[in-house]
C-alpha cells in the first residue's frame, strides 16, 4: 500500500515537486506573448508620438505655407501697382518730352521767322537783252526769267517760314546749255532749303493743321538737254539730307560729273518722314541698282506709296525688282511702263507675300504676254491682301507687242468664276479689278464691299440668278456634285445672299438677277422632287 500510496502522491498536481515537462512551453509562449505585447504596444506608442509630433509640425509648415503664400501675394500686388505706377510716369514723362519737343520747335520756327522778317531776296533777275546777248533766243530768255522768279518767290516763302505744298525746281527742258547766271539762285534756294527744316519740324506735329498735302516735288524734266552743273545738285543733296520732307519725286534730267541714281539715294537714306516716293522717266539699267534702290526703300519704315514709271527698258533687269522690294507698311505701287514681261511664274505672288501691306498695285502700260497673265491670275487667286489692281493700256490700236494681251480678261476669273457654284465661292473676294483700253475696259463690279463676306454673297446669288433666266440651276446642281441635303440650306441662304442686291435692269448685275423667289420657286419645282418626298433617301440624309 505504501508502494502505491507513493505512486499516487509523486503525480499529484499539489506536490511541490519540479513543474511538470508537458506545462513548461505554455508558461514560455504566455509570458513571450506578453513580453511581444508590451514591445509592440511600446512601439505604437512611440509611433503614435511621432506622428503627433509630424502632425504638428505639418500643420505649422502649412499656416507658414500660407502665411508665405499671402506675403507673396501682397508683394505681387505691390509690384503690379509700382508697375502700373511706373508706366504712369512714363507716359507723363513721355507727354512731357513731346510738350518741350514742340516748344522747342515752335521756339526756333518763330526765331527763324523773326530773323528773316525783313529778309529780301538778293540777288536780280537778267532782262531778256542780258540773256539774248549770250545765244539764247527771245523766247528761251523768257522762260529763264520766268523760272528765276519762280525760284526767286520759293526762297522768299522759305526764308519768311511759310507752308509751301509744291515746291518745282530744275526743270529746264528748253535750254541748249545751262545758263550759267542761275548758280547764284540756286545757291539762294538750297541755303533756304536747310533753313527751312525748322518750318517742317515745328508743323510736322499740326499734320490736321499743316502738313497734310505737303510735298517736296522735285521736277526734273521729261526731255532735258541741258546739263545741270554737278555744283547745284551738291547743294540739293546737302539740303535734302538736312530737311526731310513727306513726299519727293525725282524725274529725269542730265548730269554732269555726277550718276543721277546716287544722288537720289542720297538724298533719301537719311529721310526719317518719307511717306511718298516717285521716281519718273529714271533709267535703272542693271542689278547693282536694283539691289541699291530695293536696299533703301526697304528699310523706310514711314513709307506708304511708291511709284517707279519708265524706269525700266525693253529686256532689262527691272523684273527683279519683284524679288527684292521688301517693304512693311507701303500701301500703294506703280510700276507702270517698264517694259515688264516674261515674268516668272512666282514673282507676282512672291512680290504680294513679300509686301503684306500692299492694297493697290498699278501694271499698266507693260508688255505682258499670255504666260504672265496666267501668273498674274494664278497669284490674285490665292492673294487676300490687294484690294485693287489695275492693268491698263492707253491706246487699244498699239501693235501686239505693246497692245493688251488677249487673254487679259482671263483675269476676271480670279475674282469671279462663274463654272460653278464652288468655283464662285472660292474666287477673290478682295480685290478690285481695273482692265483694258481706252474705249474698252472692265471695272469688276463684284468686289466692291469692304466686307469681303458679301462680296461672296454677290457673286454665288448672281451665278444662281444668271443660271434661273435659263432654268439651269437643277442641272448644274448636277454637275457641281451638290446632294439633296444641301438644298434647305441653300433655300434659306436665297434671301440671305439678296439682301444686298439691287434688280435695277440698267445695271450692269442687275441685267442677270433675279427675285429670290424665282430661284426657289425653280429649284423646288426641278430639282429631284420625287426623291425629296421619298422617306428612305430624307431619313439617310
Amino acid at each position: 500500500m505504501s508502494h502505491q500510496g507513493n505512486k499516487r502522491q509523486k503525480h499529484s498536481p499539489s506536490s511541490s515537486g519540479p513543474s511538470d515537462p508537458e506545462t513548461a512551453p505554455h508558461e514560455n509562449k504566455d509570458s513571450l506573448r506578453a513580453e511581444l505585447q508590451n514591445d509592440l504596444q511600446s512601439q505604437v506608442d512611440q509611433l503614435k508620438e511621432k506622428i503627433a509630433q509630424f502632425e504638428g509640425e505639418a500643420s505649422w509648415g502649412e499656416a507658414e505655407k500660407l502665411e508665405l503664400k499671402q506675403s507673396v501675394g501682397r508683394l505681387e500686388n505691390e509690384n503690379s501697382q509700382l508697375k502700373s505706377n511706373v508706366a504712369s510716369l512714363e507716359e507723363k514723362v513721355k507727354s512731357l518730352e513731346n510738350l518741350v519737343s514742340a516748344a522747342e520747335r515752335k521756339e526756333k520756327y518763330h526765331e527763324i521767322v523773326k530773323r528773316n522778317e525783313h529778309w529780301e531776296y538778293p540777288l536780280a533777275a537778267p532782262t531778256v537783252a542780258e540773256m539774248m546777248s549770250v545765244g539764247y533766243t527771245e523766247e528761251q530768255s523768257e522762260e529763264i526769267i520766268m523760272k528765276i522768279d519762280y525760284i526767286e518767290d520759293v526762297t522768299t516763302k522759305m526764308r519768311k517760314g511759310e507752308a509751301i505744298n509744291w515746291i518745282d525746281v530744275v526743270d529746264a527742258p528748253v535750254e541748249p546749255h545751262f545758263y550759267e547766271g542761275m548758280l547764284p539762285h540756286y545757291e539762294q534756294f538750297a541755303n533756304a532749303l536747310t533753313e527751312y527744316k525748322h518750318t517742317i519740324d515745328y508743323m510736322q506735329d499740326n499734320t490736321f493743321h499743316f502738313v497734310i498735302g505737303w510735298a517736296f516735288q522735285f521736277d526734273m524734266g521729261g526731255e532735258a538737254q541741258a546739263q545741270v552743273p554737278t555744283q547745284i545738285l551738291l547743294w540739293l543733296e546737302k539740303a535734302l539730307k538736312h530737311t526731310h520732307f513727306h513726299r519727293l519725286e525725282f524725274r529725269r534730267i542730265q548730269t554732269e560729273g555726277v550718276r543721277y541714281l546716287d544722288f537720289i539715294l542720297n538724298c533719301l537714306k537719311e529721310n526719317t518722314r518719307l511717306e511718298a516716293f516717285r521716281l519718273v522717266n529714271v533709267t535703272i539699267e542693271n542689278s547693282r541698282d536694283i539691289d541699291l534702290l530695293c536696299e533703301v526703300l526697304n528699310n523706310k519704315a514711314s513709307l506708304q506709296e511708291m511709284k517707279l514709271v519708265i524706269c525700266g527698258t525693253e529686256g532689262g533687269v527691272f523684273r527683279e525688282i519683284f524679288n527684292k522690294l521688301r517693304t512693311k507698311n507701303l500701301h500703294n505701287i506703280d510700276l507702270s511702263e517698264n517694259h515688264l514681261s516674261n515674268l516668272r511664274p512666282t514673282d507676282i505672288s512672291d512680290f504680294l507675300s513679300s509686301n503684306p501691306s500692299l492694297e493697290e498695285l498699278d501694271l499698266s502700260n507693260n508688255p505682258f504676254n499670255e504666260r504672265d497673265i496666267v501668273n498674274i491670275t494664278d497669284a490674285l487667286k490665292h492673294n487676300t491682301t490687294l484690294r485693287r489692281l489695275r492693268i491698263w493700256f492707253w491706246d487699244r490700236d498699239l501693235p501686239t507687242t505693246w497692245g493688251r494681251p488677249a487673254n487679259l480678261y482671263l483675269l476676271e476669273s480670279a475674282i469671279y468664276d462663274s463654272t460653278s457654284l464652288n468655283a464662285a465661292s472660292d474666287s477673290n473676294h478682295h480685290c478690285n479689278l481695273w482692265l483694258g483700253t481706252i474705249g474698252e475696259s472692265y471695272i469688276d463690279n463684284f468686289n466692291t464691299c469692304h466686307d469681303h463676306t458679301l462680296n461672296r454673297r454677290k457673286k454665288i446669288y448672281t451665278l444662281l440668278s444668271k443660271r434661273n433666266r435659263h432654268r439651269e440651276n437643277a442641272s448644274f446642281f448636277e454637275l457641281d456634285g451638290i446632294g439633296i441635303k444641301h438644298i434647305p440650306k441653300i433655300l434659306s441662304l436665297l434671301r440671305l445672299f439678296s439682301e444686298h442686291h439691287s434688280y435695277d435692269e440698267e445695271s450692269i448685275q442687275g441685267q442677270d438677277e433675279v427675285k429670290p423667289l424665282s430661284i426657289a420657286y425653280e429649284i423646288m419645282r426641278d430639282w429631284r422632287m420625287p426623291e425629296l418626298y421619298n422617306l428612305d433617301i430624307m431619313e439617310e440624309d
